[in-house]
């Protein structure tokens, strides 16, 4: 395009060079259209090399004579420079009118929407998962074990030892395993008195223990007589039915000989969180428990298996779309449904924006200038004859014709007159 206004503009100031050369035998010889013509032309030919000049002299010397005030750009490239970096960052890209622009920008509004829009792309997919990838990757579980084993030791040895009596001795009688302890106590007691062989136990117990009686007189009599008239599996069956007749009566809900046992069962219950020898044993239970465990080695293996879990479930196709896509769409739907957090987040935005503008709007300037001092004279004079060359070009074209119409007009006047 600049090329042809250039060559458009060479032709019209040819055509009038000719045109003038053309119509000098008619002026001197006087005639009317002779004169009339050669007028047109000498004046497009004055406006057509006056235009040239004035566009050459913009950029460099005409014809390569340093006239004064020629090469305009050149000679006074640092005037420009400075002129068009203040227009620029004045003018063009100042601080109110940058600021009023972004203004009208909802940045985190639009950002919502965006990473809404993104959320079922198949490539974000893939680099959520890479980065899920990474950053379980990236848990170094030799540093971690023994962080993790330090923490849990001293919660052990944090636990108020008391306490934890007492709330132990609260689950007991609060989940009634004071009585279904008993319960069990009795089943086992009815369960070893019914048999056959503890009724003979029983009974050979208590023939020795008569047998074993000091009386004489009538108590020896007595005591005799009675031994010939029970065996073994007489009097061990009394005893064994007297046995299973009392279990029977502290398994019923109520009875006093049960409500006995259970309050005895309480009250000792309480003593052992005051019991000074029960809470020393506890507490060098505390310190010894991570060692009898093997807490370091048993941490170290559920951490390794759980990493490994882990990284076989970020592996599944679905893990991304079922279970992190909708906590991430979930999280960004409430934060677009709270104006007050999307006015406060806009507003730190825009601060944010303010205070970076504020510190680098200087840099526009400076950034301006630094591109145009990488250009030397011609280059920039090029860059600029490429930029506006051609309408340039065009001032030369409308010269040459609005001389041409001038000059016929001022030949119309002088043949007139």
């Amino acid at each position: 395009m600049k090329k042809e206004a250039k060559y458009i503009a060479t032709v019209s100031l040819g055509v009038m060079g000719a045109g003038f050369l053309a119509t000098l035998p008619t002026a001197v010889s006087s005639t009317v259209w002779g004169t009339f013509l050669q007028g047109g032309f000498e004046a497009g030919v004055v406006g057509g090399l006056a235009d040239w000049f004035a566009v050459s002299a913009l950029f460099r010397h005409p014809l390569g004579i340093p006239i004064p005030h020629t090469a305009l750009l050149p000679n006074n490239r640092e005037k420009i420079t400075k002129a068009l970096v203040s227009t620029v960052q004045n003018e063009l890209l100042s601080k109110e009118t940058i600021k009023a622009r972004l203004e009208q920008i909802h940045f985190l509004e639009r950002g919502l929407e965006l990473a809404d829009k993104q959320l079922d792309n198949a490539s974000l997919h893939k680099g959520l998962t890479a980065l899920a990838k990474h950053a379980l990757q990236a848990i170094d579980l030799e540093k971690l074990t023994p962080l993790l084993a330090e923490e849990i030791h001293k919660a052990i040895q944090d636990v108020d030892t008391s306490r934890l009596v007492r709330t132990l001795i609260d689950t007991i009688e609060d989940g009634g395993y004071d009585s279904k302890t008993l319960d069990f106590v009795l089943d086992k007691a009815a369960a070893w008195a019914i048999k056959a062989d503890t009724r003979d136990q029983l009974g050979a117990m208590a023939i020795k223990a008569f047998e074993g009686l000091q009386s004489n007189g009538f108590m020896a009599f007595a005591v005799n007589a009675f031994i010939g008239m029970v065996n073994e599996e007489k009097i061990g069956g009394i005893i064994q039915n007297f046995v299973l007749s009392y279990i029977d009566q502290m398994r019923m809900k109520n009875h006093p000989r049960r409500e006995s046992v259970l309050t005895f069962i309480r009250n000792e219950l309480h003593k052992l969180e005051r019991n000074p020898q029960l809470i020393a044993e506890l507490e060098s239970l505390k310190t010894k428990l991570p060692e009898m465990f093997d807490l370091d080695e048993k941490l170290a293996f559920m951490l390794g298996r759980l990493k490994e879990k882990a990284e076989n479930f970020i592996d599944q196709p679905e893990f991304i779309p079922v279970h992190v896509v909708p906590i991430i769409r979930n999280m960004l739907l409430s934060i677009r449904e709270n104006d007050d957090m999307i006015a406060r987040g806009e507003a730190w935005i825009q601060d944010q924006i303010t205070a970076y503008l504020e510190q680098n709007h200087s840099k526009i300037g400076q950034l301006v200038k630094e591109n145009l001092d990488k250009l030397d004279n011609e280059k920039l004079t090029v860059l600029m004859e490429d930029k506006i060359g051609s309408d340039l070009q065009w001032i030369r074209v409308n010269g040459a014709i609005c001389g041409f119409i001038i000059g016929l007009g001022l030949a119309g006047l002088r043949l007139l007159f």
